[in-house]
């Protein structure tokens, strides 16, 4: 999921502070922690839920922020229940290393917003199981409607947008796109002059 799909669900309690520019980035899970350096425990594309417990003057945001930024963390989420709002040398740290903040109302369980975000990840990843489990299908299905080139070919169109050929060592058609409105074969001369960089790059 984006960090941007958080903002529109209004139950999650969840306002932004800063970090607009980077509410692309994908969220794979979510960790609650009041450790000054929780490090040991993020992957990277973690929403980090916190208390601010760990903070016992402003200079602790940025140390705090450093570690998270270096984890490759997809975001902060800072509970006003501790101190009553979000200080603001945390919004400045996250600001200086381009880390998305939220802060979250007092009246929302981190538990609610762990919830939501791991049923979200579940599903997509299920989701992209059963892609994969389709695309293993077409690739082993056997007669005209799978197998061969063909079927690769036609993955690389549908799931990536990439038209490629297959070329023999003369530069030879064997396989591509055939659908109308496909996109053009090479020319001639292109084939040939691929194929030919092909062999000579076989040689060496």
């Amino acid at each position: 999921m984006r960090l941007r799909a958080l903002l529109e669900n209004d139950s999650l309690g969840l306002r932004l502070l800063g970090g607009e520019d980077e509410l692309d980035r994908t969220v794979r899970g979510v960790m609650t922690t009041d450790l000054r350096d929780p490090s040991r425990y993020l992957s990277g594309g973690e929403l980090v839920l916190t208390g601010l417990a760990w903070r016992r003057e402003p200079e602790d945001s940025e140390r705090f922020v450093r570690i998270l930024a270096a984890a490759g963390v997809a975001g902060l989420a800072a509970g006003e229940a501790e101190l009553g709002a979000v200080p603001e040398d945390l919004v400045l740290a996250c600001g200086r290393h381009r880390l998305p903040l939220f802060s979250v109302v007092e009246d929302v369980a981190f538990a609610t917003i762990t919830e939501h975000v791991v049923r979200q990840v579940s599903g997509e990843r299920a989701g992209d199981l059963a892609a994969v489990v389709d695309r293993h299908r077409r690739l082993m299905t056997s007669g005209p409607a799978g197998g061969g080139p063909e079927v690769v070919l036609d993955l690389l169109r549908s799931d990536l947008d990439l038209a490629a050929w297959v070329l023999s060592s003369t530069g030879r058609r064997i396989a591509g796109p055939t659908a109308p409105g496909a996109a053009p074969e090479p020319p001639a001369e292109v084939r040939a002059q691929l194929a030919g960089e092909q062999l000579a790059a076989l040689r060496e």
